[in-house]
């Protein structure tokens, strides 16, 4: 049954029932593009309290490595000088400390590698009985806490005379640093295209050739990955250190660590600072030579 209409009222024209749908069709776009702009700003929103959180601290380090007569609850300090990296490197002797930190992570990567090469290659392109086995007793180390580990191994260094030397201290950190580089080296190894080793060997090439000429440009990407893991956990650590180093074998860290016990908060945060730079140009110099996604390692598809 029809609605009556009002006097004098017209039925809408289909012009004017168009303009409608058209009206309702765009407050339903309008409400589509707010809920779209509501989640970029959930998402930048998120990123940028990521960022800060992450970035904050570094923040604060750096100010505090700079500041002078910051005190109190200012946000900012009121001084700035390089007196606190002055006394870095003259009281906490930060040249020959940083000789032994580069000097034991170069022989840690070094033999870390060396292992890894061999052992990424049989993970990841033989069949082994027991794979998972062999991974989780590769994994052991960085399974437990680390000071139960770092007490065995200072026992053993202690009656082998390893104790304050830097070969030593270099050989407790293969034992943390071989697993990041084992793992990515056997998934680059995993990765790598069974057609083209064939091909190499139709035109004529021997295994040595093979492997220099072609497996190592392929794997070269994830062989740097490795260096970058390897390199920076050993430069790093500090129970294993704790626990083997002297007075010849102090590294950044450990001095970092005394630092905070003496209270000399501004010559910690510049040693701290000290402490990231060669981190950070080591990856600066590597990122040069390959591409940044192909930094994981040269997993399948990459």
């Amino acid at each position: 049954m029809k609605t009556p209409q009002r006097q004098g009222q017209a039925d809408p024209g289909p012009v004017e029932v168009a303009v409608q749908g058209a009206g309702r069709t765009g407050l339903l776009w309008q409400y589509v593009r707010a809920l779209l702009d509501a989640k970029k700003l959930l998402a930048y929103t998120f990123l940028l309290c990521f960022f800060l959180w992450v970035f904050t601290p570094f923040l604060m380090i750096a100010l505090k490595s700079v500041g002078r007569n910051w005190f109190g609850k200012l946000w900012l300090p009121p001084e700035l000088t390089l007196d606190w990296y002055q006394w870095a490197v003259a009281v906490a002797n930060i040249p020959d400390v940083l000789k032994n930190s580069l000097l034991i992570a170069a022989i840690a990567v070094t033999m870390s590698t060396a292992i890894a090469i061999p052992t990424g290659w049989a993970l990841g392109r033989r069949r082994i009985p027991g794979k998972e086995v062999i991974t989780s007793i590769i994994l052991l180390p960085r399974m437990i806490p680390p000071i139960a580990y770092a007490l065995g191994v200072a026992q053993i260094f202690y009656r082998l005379h390893l104790i304050d030397t830097h070969f030593g201290v270099a050989i407790a950190h293969v034992a943390i640093c071989a697993p990041y580089a084992i793992l990515v080296l056997s998934s680059t190894f995993e990765g790598l295209d069974e057609r083209v080793l064939e091909a190499a060997a139709v035109c004529g090439a021997n295994n040595m050739r093979t492997f220099f000429h072609v497996t190592l440009p392929l794997v070269m990407p994830g062989i740097l990955s490795s260096l970058i893991f390897t390199f920076t956990t050993s430069y790093n650590e500090f129970t294993l250190t704790l626990m083997t180093y002297g007075p010849k074998t102090m590294t950044l860290p450990v001095r970092t660590y005394l630092a905070v016990g003496e209270g000399y908060w501004e010559v910690t945060s510049a040693l701290s600072i000290l402490l990231i730079v060669p981190s950070l140009i080591v990856l600066f110099l590597i990122q040069r030579q390959v591409q940044p996604e192909k930094l994981v390692g040269g997993f399948k598809g990459v």
